[in-house]
């Protein structure tokens, strides 16, 4: 009587198991779960055994495979591309929409000025300095989304004899998320050579290529850590200022990403992106 016990109660955990539905993100992560709610900007979900409500941005999902059998595709809401580095930051994209970063991977923040050089300074052309500013350093940190949490616009002001004109400009702040997630398997040990180094300084409105003599870092146990699921890696160059910890924001069989911010006391801040390219293939 125990044996059938035994038997039918493993039959319905089976059968619990098998009525889950399955979220494949688009970072590569997939979530066992049962899917309560599909609204216009985000799905809502439950874990197995749990009651609290989960929410995820339509943006981070790729598909749901319902435990019906029924497959769901979703184009994404943000309509975010991927970005390897700094070489892409075209392809940041903005949104204004709390709920289209929801469930995105929290990268950090960002902030950039522009002001006028006189007082016909185009208050559009300046949001468009600002705009590429951030979309630079969000590049640089592995992001592909923003969400703009402020921004400050100043008209110029025309002086008289009496008062003093004032320039116009611009203030963005907000927060950099990525779609996509780096994996321990996708980072392949050994010895690396760095190829290209770039810099975006704190009053910068480029990047620029740092020229480097030839330098190889081996990535291994000993130089690579994972801290709350971001992979770092140790190793100095001299040309990163004091920094000798730096991010992995891409890798594949043949090459690693590396992203660096150096800060002042004042809170000047210097973007670094770094490429590795693998040698023992």
């Amino acid at each position: 009587m125990k044996q059938i016990l035994t038997l039918f109660m493993v039959f319905i955990a089976v059968g619990a198991v098998a009525q889950n539905d399955t979220i494949f993100k688009m970072n590569g992560e997939m979530l066992a779960v049962k899917v309560k709610e599909i609204t216009e900007s985000s799905v809502k979900f439950i874990y197995p055994g749990e009651d609290i409500l989960n929410t995820l941005g339509k943006g981070t999902i790729n598909k749901i495979h319902f435990g019906s059998g029924r497959k769901q595709t979703f184009a994404s809401v943000t309509n975010v591309q991927a970005v390897k580095s700094c070489e892409d930051w075209q392809k940041v994209q903005l949104s204004k929409i709390e709920s289209e970063v929801t469930g995105l991977n929290k990268v950090g923040n960002v902030g950039a000025k522009a002001k006028g050089l006189t007082t016909l300074s185009s208050i559009g052309k300046l949001q468009d300095r600002a705009y590429d500013k951030m979309k630079m350093q969000a590049a640089m940190l592995g992001a592909n989304v923003i969400y703009i949490i402020d921004q400050n616009t100043e008209e110029s002001i025309f002086g008289t004899e009496y008062s003093s004109s004032k320039l116009p400009s611009v203030t963005l702040s907000g927060v950099c998320y990525s779609s996509k997630k780096v994996f321990e398997r996708e980072i392949k040990k050994g010895v690396y050579r760095v190829i290209k180094q770039y810099e975006l300084g704190p009053n910068d409105s480029n990047i620029d290529e740092v020229e480097l003599p030839v330098q190889f870092v081996d990535i291994s146990d000993a130089t690579m850590t994972n801290k709350q699921g971001v992979f770092k890696v140790k190793f100095r160059n001299g040309k990163t200022k004091k920094l000798n910890e730096f991010n992995v924001i891409f890798a594949d069989e043949k090459e690693l990403v590396l992203s660096g911010v150096y800060s002042t006391r004042n809170g000047k801040k210097t973007y670094y992106n770094i490429m590795l390219q693998r040698q023992d293939q």
